[in-house]
């Protein structure tokens, strides 16, 4: 449940405020729908998941949350920006929903932001539909490629400008470029690019070879002199884009190391904060246990005093309740226990007066009332 609590705090504005969020916007966010807690995400999951056949019980850390993000690419956010606030707003949910009811969920959350670089809405839903099915094995290549479907559909009945982004399959089709349809992340640099460093360099080293081998000739013909220039040129290019590819894995190699570092730091924060909330109910727990151990221990007498004065408990499960919170609640629990024995001793001697017959008529008749209509 920690990444559930985790993108929470993140989408709610609550805990650890990254940098890169302009604090003076942070008023501008909308809370549609507030996220659930992850503890009310688990037993909706497990509830779900009991609908289908499984012998597995849900593991501990087991995902509850299914979270999405809704954005918009740079020709389409000035338009959506046109829009009010409640329209943005409206915008959001209505795609948020769209996609949830082709899932076959709910959304259990929704916040937009407006305090980034770009506009964009944080989604919540659980992570098993009510089928039992997990949402991570629903959503296949295929569903995903419906849902910017449903999500194109659900925006343009608020900005008709907008409009789904020409498939991948489709733009391939057309002839555009591999490097504009194929994106790498920066671990996918940081393992690609070592590999065509080394690639570069060993054609380096195979130009430079052969400039060396035909300046070393004595004659040149004027083809040899061509060729010469050729290589030349190709190994200040090849020099040029190795340096670019260093540059690059340089850059995401520190991205990268920026970004473990920031996590680390979070993780480290929450965790933290778990502990102190744990620690706090369990001492809560104890308090109020030992309130009742005090309560009931105090009408039924287990609380009293022994010869030689000292505070007695004589039923053993007060004892063990009333132990951890006996330093502040000792005093007053041997209060009214001191209080009940004093009365319980009064009452013991009226109804020795009463049964003798040594009161008034009038005393008589009313000591009926509060010893049960017993005679003198």
């Amino acid at each position: 449940m920690g990444r559930a609590k985790a993108a929470r705090y993140h989408d709610l504005r609550t805990g650890h405020i990254p940098d890169y969020v302009d604090r003076a916007r942070m008023a501008d966010n909308s809370t549609i729908i507030e996220p659930a807690q992850p503890s009310a995400l688990r037993r909706v999951c497990l509830a779900h998941r009991a609908n289908r056949p499984t012998q597995r019980a849900m593991r501990k850390d087991a995902a509850v949350a299914s979270c999405f993000i809704i954005t918009f690419g740079k020709a389409a956010q000035p338009i959506f920006e046109a829009l009010s606030k409640a329209q943005q707003d409206a915008a959001y949910k209505a795609v948020a929903e769209a996609v949830a009811s082709l899932l076959g969920s709910e959304v259990t959350g929704l916040v937009a932001h407006r305090d980034e670089t770009a506009p964009h809405g944080h989604g919540q839903m659980p992570a098993v539909r009510p089928d039992g099915q997990p949402l991570s094995k629903v959503l296949t290549p295929s569903m995903a490629k419906r849902v910017q479907d449903v999500a194109a559909q659900a925006i343009a009945e608020f900005a008709p400008q907008i409009v789904r982004g020409k498939p991948k399959a489709q733009r391939i089709a057309d002839g555009e470029p591999r490097s504009k349809t194929v994106h790498r992340s920066v671990q996918e640099l940081h393992s690609d690019l070592p590999k065509e460093i080394r690639e570069k360099a060993a054609q380096i080293e195979k130009l430079q070879s052969r400039i060396t081998k035909m300046r070393d000739e004595e004659e040149r013909t004027a083809t040899n002199v061509r060729t010469l220039a050729t290589y030349e040129r190709r190994l200040v290019e090849s020099i040029v884009q190795m340096e670019e590819k260093q540059r690059v894995l340089d850059e995401g190699a520190r991205a990268l190391q920026d970004q473990q570092a920031e996590q680390a730091a979070r993780e480290t924060v929450l965790k933290k904060r778990e502990e102190v909330v744990e620690a706090r109910e369990q001492e809560a727990t104890a308090q109020l246990d030992g309130l009742r151990a005090a309560a009931e221990a105090i009408m039924e007498g287990t609380v009293t005093r022994g010869d030689d004065g000292r505070p007695k408990v004589t039923d053993a499960t007060h004892a063990a309740l009333l132990s951890p919170v006996w330093r502040p609640l000792g005093p007053l629990v041997m209060a009214l226990a001191d209080m009940r024995s004093e009365m319980a001793t009064s009452l013991q001697r009226f109804r020795d007066l009463f049964r003798r017959n040594e009161l008034a008529p009038d005393i008589v008749e009313d000591g009926k009332d509060y010893l049960d209509g017993m005679e003198p």
